[in-house]
């Protein structure tokens, strides 16, 4: 799949396009029936599949007061996008200037663009200006350029209405089982290891640190996991967050790998979050913080048996 970083300008594009338009965080069952309908009516055109997505998140410049989650970080939701057959992301950048286009301006910059076939989108679309436009207003312009145009209805799973922003509560609920349902997968958190400083494997609980690109819908604190490394899987208790004993300012993810002894720094490590079991806190002291690292294990230890 082509990655394209591409301004709004007129005809920086070859060929005929079908779009999806939206930010896809997640890439969950209600994105991936988009993108099954548009890779099917694409071939039908001869077109290429292609989603439209904005960086950094809207969200980030309209509210940058209030911290914002994601799912994936953009490697990972493009990695996905491949594997669904899409064959290109055009990536716009976001910024003041752009949230100012009205709806009208938007379409007129997004059909000058490229030369478009057919647009889908989802069941809660707006754009333009403070969320102006509605899916309506997009089919009325798009009959008039001769361009087909699609609004999907929305994937339900255990009477939920699939979205981004449900998976984040689930997630941050750790309702894990029903994340995945939503997702279609296992959701994980990916990375290669990176050296720490040797504190787990003093206290006698080594661990495989990675550090997350994005900031992520949890809880801080102690989750029951599962780590993948190097084609194995192992049980792991995982702390996510600061380490505020040791004061870290890194969003951390650092994982105890039962039965694992080996050194690991450069590889691609995925942890799979199953069970959360306490929140972050910091301790008096080392000591302190060994004794809870105990508690911690065997509980993680008491999941997996029970499991």
């Amino acid at each position: 799949m082509q990655i394209i970083h591409k301004k709004f300008r007129p005809h920086t594009l070859e060929g005929d396009w079908g779009l999806l338009i939206g930010n896809f965080d997640g890439v969950h069952l209600g994105h991936q029936a988009l993108m099954t309908e548009l890779i099917q009516t694409q071939q039908n055109y001869g077109a290429k599949s292609a989603v439209l997505t904005f960086e950094p998140h809207p969200k980030m410049i309209l509210q940058p007061h209030i911290p914002f989650t994601h799912i994936y970080d953009e490697e990972t939701k493009w990695r996905l996008m491949a594997e669904a057959g899409i064959d290109a992301c055009f990536v716009i950048p976001f910024t003041k200037d752009f949230a100012t286009f009205s709806p009208h301006k938007f379409l007129e910059k997004l059909f000058a663009f490229a030369q478009i076939t057919k647009i889908i989108v989802g069941y809660d679309f707006n754009f333009g200006k403070d969320r102006q436009g509605s899916a309506r207003v997009l089919g009325e312009l798009a009959q008039k350029a001769q361009v087909d145009f699609t609004q999907m209805e929305p994937v339900k799973v255990a009477g939920l209405t699939v979205s981004s922003t449900m998976i984040r509560r689930l997630l941050y609920e750790g309702d894990f089982a029903l994340a995945e349902k939503l997702l279609g997968r296992p959701w994980e958190i990916s990375g290669e290891v990176m050296q720490g400083r040797q504190l787990g494997q003093q206290l006698g609980f080594p661990t495989l640190n990675l550090l997350p690109k994005v900031l992520l819908p949890l809880r801080y604190g102690v989750y029951a996991a599962e780590a993948k490394i190097n084609g194995q899987t192992y049980a792991a208790a995982c702390n996510i967050g600061h380490a505020p004993t040791v004061g870290s300012p890194l969003l951390k993810a650092e994982a105890h790998l039962f039965d694992f002894n080996a050194v690991a720094y450069g590889e691609e490590l995925s942890l799979k979050p199953l069970r959360f079991l306490r929140e972050e806190q910091r301790f008096d002291n080392l000591q302190a913080l060994k004794r809870q690292i105990a508690l911690d294990v065997q509980a993680t230890k008491e999941f997996f048996e029970k499991r």
